[in-house]
C-alpha cells in the first residue's frame, strides 16, 4: 500500500485556507501519483478543525467544509482517506487551557517541546514550539467529543490517526494528581507517577476506538508514539502500526529494518514512514532526491512494510506539483515490486534477541545487515528452534525459563553470540560484574592489526569455559582529574588481564565487552571487522557474495502461499551534508555472484521489473546465480 500522511498544521494568522483547492485536481494529482491512501486532516497542532464544528474550532480562514471535499477528492481517485486528529499538541487549548497542560514530574512546569516560548514574541525561532497537553480530564473529555463529531459527520471507515499520544511517561499536572490520590496512588513516588500515566493512556486508547468502532466496525485506529518496541503495554490497543523513521532527519537508514522486524511479529500490518522532505516535518520547499525517496520506498518493500511519505499541504489547499512528481516516481517503481512483498516473510536462520536498550539492539542489528544477513527479532518465550545461531546483545535480561529454552536449543547445535551481561553459567559464562576500568584494549589474531585496539568501552570480568580467542588489556588507570595522559584515554599495560576478551566453547562465543552498543556509538572498523570474524567462528551465512560493500543491504522473503523467493539488493552509499543524512550518489554494482541455501528445486530466476529471465545452478541444497548489473533497487524472485 502506498500512502500520503498530509500534514496540514496552519496558523491562524494565514487567511484564504483552502481557496486554491481544487477538487478535480486533486483526484487527478492521487491517481497520478499511484497513491492508494492518504491521511487528511480534522484537527491540526494549532488547534484549528478543518470542517464546521461545535466542539473545536474552525480555522478562522477557512469558509468551506475543506475535510470533507478532501475525503471526496480522495475516494473519487480510488483511494482511501483516514482522518487526522491532533492530541499530544494543540496550541489553542494550550493558551485556552493551562490547566490541560503536561506538567512534568521533576521540574514541576510544563513540558515544551521545540523552542521554549518567551515573552519577547517577536523573538525569531526557526523550529516548532508546542506546549504538550495531557489527555486526562477535561482535555480528555474534548478529544472524546471531538472523536464522537469527527464520527457522526464522516464515515470514518477508512480509519482514524491519533497523533503524539506519549511524549513522557509521567505528569504532574492538577488532574492527574488528584486521579492518583482517588487510585490510591502517591502523587510524589515517581513509580505510581508512571503506573497512572500507563493505566490513563490504556483507558483512553480503549475508549476512543471504541467510540470509533462504534460508528464504524473494525475502522483502523492508530495512536502515533504507540509504536515503540520498548512500550509493548501499547501495542495491543492499535489496529495496526506506522514507524515514523524519518531516514534524513533522525535514525538514518538502518534504523527502520530494526523496528519493522519487531512490529512485523505481531502479525498486524505495519507502514514505514518517511518523508518527502529534504530535512524533517513541515518543511516547505523542501524536496528530496526523487530517486532517494525511490530507494526507500524499495527498501520497506523489501522489509515487508508498507510505505507512507509525509506531505505538507499549503495553506491555499493545492498539492505542490513537483512534490508529486517526486512521489509519483517513487511510486510508480514501487507498484511493480510490491506484489513480492504481499504475504510473505522474512527468510532468514538468524535472531537477534531483543535487549530493549537503544544502542545494543541498533549495533546487532547494523553489524548484522553489515554482513548482508536477513534476521529476525526474538523475545521472551518465542520458539527459537528454527534459528543457526541467536545473538544476545550485550544486556539481555533472561528469564530462567529463557536460559532453559537456550540451553536445550544449544544441546540441539543451536549457535549462540553473547556479549557484554549477556552470558550465563549454564553455556559456561560466569560473569563477576564489570571490569574497574572504564575503558580498555583488546588483542587478537586481525591480520594487520596486531597490537591492542580499543574497545569503545568496558569489559565485564567472567570465568568462561572454552578456548580464549582476544584478551582484554587494561589501562594503567581511570582518566580522571588525579590522572590521566595524554588528550584521550590511558594507555594499555604490558601484560594481558587475568580474564578473556573472547571465547569459544563449541558453538558458543562470548565477549567480554557490550560490543554492538561500543560499534553503534563509536562505528569503528576494526571492532566491527573483529565483531564479523568472531560470529564467522560459530555461524555459516546462508546468503554470500563474491562482492557486495558494506552499506549494501539485502533481504530475503518467502512467500510459502506463492512458492517464491523476493530477494532484494539495494545499494546507495549515505553521506551526511549539514546535519542531514542523504542518498544522492546511485553507483551500479556490476557481475554479483549470490549463492543462497534453498532447500527446494528453484523452476526459475527471474529479474523484476524487468521480467528476465537469468540462469542458475542448484546444488547441494544452495543455488547460485549472477546479476549483471543492478542499480539503486534490484528485485530477483526464485519461483519453486
Amino acid at each position: 500500500m502506498k500512502c500520503i500522511h498530509l500534514d496540514f498544521h496552519t496558523s491562524p494568522a494565514i487567511d484564504g485556507i483552502g481557496t486554491k483547492f481544487n477538487k478535480a485536481e486533486f483526484t487527478k494529482a492521487v491517481k497520478e501519483a499511484k497513491i492508494d491512501l492518504m491521511t487528511v486532516f480534522a484537527k491540526c497542532h494549532h488547534g484549528y478543525c478543518y470542517y464546521p464544528t461545535k466542539v473545536g474550532t474552525v480555522h478562522p480562514g477557512l469558509k468551506f467544509n475543506l475535510l470533507k471535499e478532501q475525503i471526496e477528492a480522495i475516494h473519487d481517485a480510488g483511494a482511501e482517506a483516514p482522518i487526522y486528529i491532533t492530541m499530544g499538541w494543540s496550541k489553542l487549548d494550550a493558551d485556552e487551557h493551562p490547566e490541560w497542560h503536561h506538567i512534568d514530574f521533576w521540574k514541576k512546569e510544563p513540558i515544551y517541546f521545540g523552542t521554549r516560548p518567551t515573552d519577547d514574541l517577536d523573538t525569531p525561532i526557526h523550529d516548532c514550539t508546542w506546549t504538550t497537553l495531557c489527555p486526562v480530564g477535561g482535555y480528555k473529555q474534548h478529544l472524546i467529543d471531538i472523536t464522537h463529531e469527527v464520527c457522526q459527520q464522516f464515515d470514518t471507515k477508512d480509519g482514524v490517526f491519533y497523533d503524539i499520544c506519549f511524549m513522557r511517561d509521567a505528569c504532574a499536572c492538577e488532574s492527574c494528581k488528584a486521579g492518583m490520590k482517588e487510585m490510591g496512588l502517591d502523587p510524589d513516588n515517581y513509580a505510581d507517577a508512571q503506573k497512572y500515566y500507563r493505566i490513563k493512556r490504556i483507558e483512553l486508547m480503549k475508549e476512543l476506538t471504541g467510540i470509533v468502532h462504534q460508528y464504524t466496525p473494525g475502522a483502523p485506529v492508530f495512536y502515533n508514539g504507540g509504536a515503540d518496541q520498548n512500550r509493548p503495554e501499547y501495542h495491543p490497543y492499535q489496529t495496526h502500526y506506522e514507524l515514523e523513521d524519518l531516514p534524513t532527519a533522525w535514525g538514518g537508514y538502518d534504523l527502520m529494518p530494526l523496528r519493522a522486524k519487531f512490529f512485523e511479529k505481531y502479525g498486524k500490518k505495519f507502514w514505514g514512514m518517511t518523508g518527502k522532505f529534504h530535512h524533517a516535518w513541515g518543511e516547505f520547499g523542501g524536496f528530496k532526491n526523487k530517486d532517494a525517496l525511490k530507494y526507500e520506498c524499495a527498501d520497506m518493500v523489501s522489509i515487508g512494510a508498507s510505505i507512507s511519505v509525509g506531505d505538507h499541504l499549503h495553506p491555499l489547499g493545492k498539492l505542490d506539483d513537483s512534490t508529486y512528481a517526486i512521489i509519483g516516481h517513487a511510486f510508480d517503481y514501487t507498484e511493480k515490486i510490491e506484489k513480492y512483498s504481499e504475504n510473505t516473510k522474512a527468510y532468514t536462520d538468524i535472531g537477534i534477541w531483543m535487549s530493549h536498550n537503544y544502542d545494543s539492539d541498533m549495533g546487532a542489528s547494523k553489524m548484522v545487515q553489515i554482513m548482508h544477513l536477513e534476521f529476525d527479532v526474538i523475545e521472551s518465550g518465542d520458539d527459537i528452534s528454527k534459528y543457526k545461531c541467536i545473538i544476545l546483545p550485550d544486556c539481555v535480561k533472561l528469564s530462567d525459563e529463557d536460559k532453559k529454552a537456550i540451553c536445550d536449543y544449544v544441546s540441539k547445535g543451536g549457535a549462540i553470540v553473547a556479549s557484554g551481561n549477556s552470558g550465563f553459567k549454564e553455556i559456561g559464562i560466569d560473569i563477576k560484574g564489570p571490569s574497574e576500568y572504564d575503558l580498555d584494549y583488546i588483542s587478537c589474531d586481525m591480520e594487520e592489526i596486531t597490537t591492542p585496539f580499543l574497545s569503545y568501552t568496558k569489559a565485564y570480568v567472567a570465568e568462561c569455559k572454552g578456548e580464549v580467542l582476544a584478551k582484554v588489556y587494561e589501562p594503567y588507570f581511570n582518566r580522571t582529574f588525579r590522572h590521566f595522559c595524554g588528550h584521550k584515554n590511558t594507555p594499555f599495560k604490558e601484560e594481558p588481564a587475568s580474564y578473556p576478551a573472547l571465547v569459544k566453547n563449541d558453538k558458543v562465543i562470548y565477549f567480554a565487552h557490550p560490543v554492538f552498543a561500543a560499534y553503534n556509538s563509536s562505528g569503528n572498523y576494526v571492532l566491527e571487522r573483529y565483531i564479523k570474524k568472531a560470529v564467522a567462528e560459530v555461524y555459516e551465512k546462508n546468503i554470500e557474495f563474491n562482492y557486495y560493500p558494506s552499506c549494501a543491504r539485502v533481504r530475503v522473503r518467502k512467500s510459502e502461499e506463492k512458492s517464491f523467493y523476493a530477494v532484494h539488493m539495494l545499494y546507495a552509499p549515505p553521506i551526511n551534508r549539514g546535519n542531514v543524512c542523504l542518498l544522492e550518489d546511485f553507483p551500479p554494482l556490476y557481475n554479483t555472484e549470490i549463492k543462497l541455501s534453498v532447500p527446494e528445486q528453484v523452476k526459475s530466476v527471474t529479474l523484476v521489473p524487468q521480467n528476465k529471465e537469468i540462469p542458475f545452478v542448484q546444488k547441494d541444497g544452495k543455488i547460485t546465480f549472477n546479476v549483471e548489473k543492478m542499480e539503486l533497487h534490484q528485485l530477483i524472485v526464485l519461483n519453486y
